[in-house]
C-alpha cells in the first residue's frame, strides 16, 4: 500500500476548542491507495475484543467512509433492563438500570468539537440497537416474546480510537480522543502512536486467509401455508381496524462453525449498498448490506429515508424496465409508500422543531443487487435539547419494519412471530461524542449467536396483499444474503486478496 504525506492537527490548531470540550480527537491524516477495509479490519482484529466495520455511502463520493474499530475501552450489552460493562482489560459488571442514562452520560463526559474537513465519526459508541429495543421507548404493553437464542436488546462499544477511510481522496484519518485537561501533556505522544498505528495500516499488504465457515442447509421459521394462515390473521386485523399495514418476518435458521466475517467479502462484493457492516462482540457477530437508514444527524439536521415497495431486479433490461414500470405506478405500493412517509414524519416531529418536518425527495426509483425499492427523504431540525437516545427512542423500529400504526402492529408481530427479532428490524451504527449519529436499519443482514445462524427477512402485508407473492418477496430480499453465505460455505478455506 502506498502513501503520500500526512497531516495532523496542531496542539495551537486544538486550543481553541480545550476550554469549552471535555474532550478532543487528535488526528493524523495521510493518503492511501489500495487501502482494503476488510482486510484492514482482519488485520487490526484481536478475537477476544470486539471489533466492526461500517463501510457505506456509493463509494467515489465525499461521504463514501469506511470506519474501523477494534480494541474498544469498554462495551457494553443490555438485556432485560440488565446492562453488562466488560473494561479492555476484562473487568465485568451487572446492574439494573436504565440505558439511556448510561448512554448520555458517556456522551455527555466526552463530548468533542465537529472538527472541520474531518470525517463524520472520530469516536464514540458503535453497535446495533434491537428491534426489542422498542420496549424500553414505549409505555404501551407489548407482548412477552419467546428469546431461544439469549438475543441482548443493545450491544455497543466505545471507542476513542478509529480508523476511517475516505474511499472518494483516498485519505486515510486517524483518531485519538484525548481529555482535554490532559492534551498539553500528552499531543507529541498521541501523535507518536497515531503514527505506529499508521505504520500498521501501511503494512496491510497482500493476500489474506479469510476465516473459515460452514453451515447446514438454512431452513424457513414458517412454511408457506403457516405464514399464509398469519397474513390471513393480519389482513382479518387490518379489516377490524386495528392497522392498516404488518411487516410481517419470516427468519431462515442454520447451525453454523466458524466465523461470518468469511463471507465479509463476498456479500460486500455482490451486494454493495449505502450501508455494509461486520459486527462482532463474544459469541455474536452480524453482518449485512442495508440500504436503508434510519436516521443520520449532522449538527442538528435529521434525515430519515423510507424505502417502501419492492420488485425482484429482471434477468435482462426489459424485464428490469418492465418491473421498474411496475413498482412505480402500483396503487398497492403507492398507499404502502405514501403509509410509511406520514409515520416517518411523525416519528421525526416528536424530536424536531414544529414545523420543520420536510420530505425533500420523493418516490425515487433506488435499484440494488437483487431488489429495487422507491424511497423518499424526509429531513427536520432537531430540537436544541434532545439526546441521541431520544432520536433513537423516537424512531426506533422505522415503520418500514412494524408496520403502521407502529405501536399496533408491533403488538400484532409479537403475536404472530412470538420470537426475538433482534437486530433484524432494529438498527446499526454509531453515536458520535460530537453530537452527530448515523444508523442504519437492521436489514438485509444474517447474525449469529453461538453456533445458530439467522438470516432474516419480511414482507409488507396490507388488505389486498396476497400471501404467496409476500412469501417470495421475503425470500426475494433476503437472497443476497442468502447467496453469500452459501457461496462462502461452498468455497472452503479461502483468501482475501487486497482490494485496488
Amino acid at each position: 500500500m502506498d502513501f503520500f504525506g500526512g497531516y495532523h492537527m496542531t496542539f495551537e490548531q486544538l486550543k481553541p476548542y480545550l476550554n469549552d470540550y471535555p474532550a478532543v480527537p487528535v488526528t493524523l491524516q495521510f493518503q492511501a491507495t489500495a487501502f482494503d477495509p476488510i482486510a484492514v479490519t482482519q488485520a487490526f482484529d484481536n478475537p477476544d475484543h470486539p471489533c466492526f466495520l461500517l463501510t457505506g455511502k456509493p463509494k467515489k463520493t465525499e461521504d463514501g467512509y469506511s470506519f474501523i474499530g477494534f480494541n474498544p475501552v469498554e462495551s457494553f450489552t443490555y438485556r432485560n433492563g440488565e446492562l453488562t460493562t466488560t473494561t479492555k482489560d476484562g473487568h465485568v459488571s451487572r446492574e439494573t438500570t436504565a440505558l439511556k442514562p448510561v448512554i448520555e452520560g458517556i456522551l455527555t463526559a466526552n463530548r468533542t468539537p465537529r472538527l472541520p474537513a474531518m470525517p463524520p465519526f472520530l469516536g464514540g459508541l458503535a453497535g446495533y440497537f434491537s428491534y426489542d429495543y422498542a420496549k424500553y421507548a414505549t409505555t404501551a404493553q407489548l407482548p412477552q416474546v419467546t428469546d431461544p437464542m439469549n438475543l441482548n436488546d443493545a450491544d455497543l462499544v466505545l471507542v476513542n480510537q478509529v480508523i476511517a477511510y475516505n474511499h472518494a481522496t483516498q485519505t486515510v484519518t486517524l483518531s485519538q480522543i484525548v481529555p482535554t485537561p490532559k492534551v498539553a501533556e500528552k499531543y507529541d505522544a498521541v501523535i507518536a502512536k497515531l503514527t505506529a498505528l499508521k505504520d500498521r495500516v501501511l503494512a496491510v499488504t497482500g493476500e489474506r486467509p479469510l476465516p473459515s465457515f460452514s453451515m447446514t442447509p438454512l431452513k424457513l421459521q414458517f412454511s408457506l401455508s403457516e405464514f399464509t394462515e398469519k397474513v390471513a390473521e393480519t389482513k382479518q386485523h387490518i379489516l377490524d381496524g386495528d392497522i392498516f399495514q404488518l411487516i410481517l418476518s419470516n427468519p431462515q435458521h442454520a447451525k453454523m462453525t466458524g466465523s461470518l466475517f468469511g463471507v465479509v467479502p463476498t456479500l460486500f462484493r455482490e451486494s454493495p449498498s449505502p450501508y455494509q457492516f461486520y459486527f462482532r462482540h463474544g459469541n455474536f457477530e452480524t453482518i449485512g448490506a442495508s440500504p436503508e437508514t434510519l436516521i443520520t444527524k449532522r449538527d442538528r439536521t435529521l434525515f430519515t429515508y423510507p424505502l417502501a415497495g419492492t420488485r425482484r431486479r429482471g434477468k435482462d433490461q426489459r424485464e428490469d424496465d418492465q418491473f421498474a414500470e411496475e413498482l412505480t405506478h402500483s396503487p398497492k405500493e403507492l398507499s404502502e409508500h405514501n403509509m410509511l412517509i406520514d409515520l416517518g414524519r411523525n416519528d421525526l416531529g416528536a424530536v424536531s422543531e414544529f414545523g420543520s418536518v420536510k420530505v425533500t425527495a420523493y418516490r425515487h426509483l433506488l435499484k440494488f443487487a437483487n431488489v429495487m425499492h422507491m424511497g423518499s427523504v424526509v429531513e427536520s431540525r432537531a430540537k436544541k435539547d434532545v439526546s441521541a437516545v431520544d432520536i433513537i427512542n423516537a424512531v426506533l423500529p422505522a415503520g418500514t419494519l412494524s408496520g403502521a400504526p407502529k405501536i399496533s402492529a408491533m403488538q400484532i408481530i409479537g403475536k404472530l412471530e412470538n420470537r426475538k427479532r433482534g437486530v433484524y428490524g432494529g438498527c446499526l451504527g454509531y453515536l458520535g461524542f460530537d453530537g452527530d449519529l448515523d444508523l442504519c436499519i437492521g436489514i438485509r443482514l444474517a447474525y449469529r449467536q453461538d453456533d445458530n445462524l439467522v438470516v432474516h427477512s419480511g414482507a409488507g402485508i396490507v388488505a389486498d396483499s396476497i400471501a404467496k407473492y409476500e412469501y417470495q418477496e421475503f425470500n426475494n430480499k433476503a437472497s443476497a444474503v442468502v447467496n453469500a453465505v452459501k457461496e462462502t460455505a461452498a468455497k472452503g478455506d479461502v483468501t482475501h486478496a487486497l482490494s485496488d
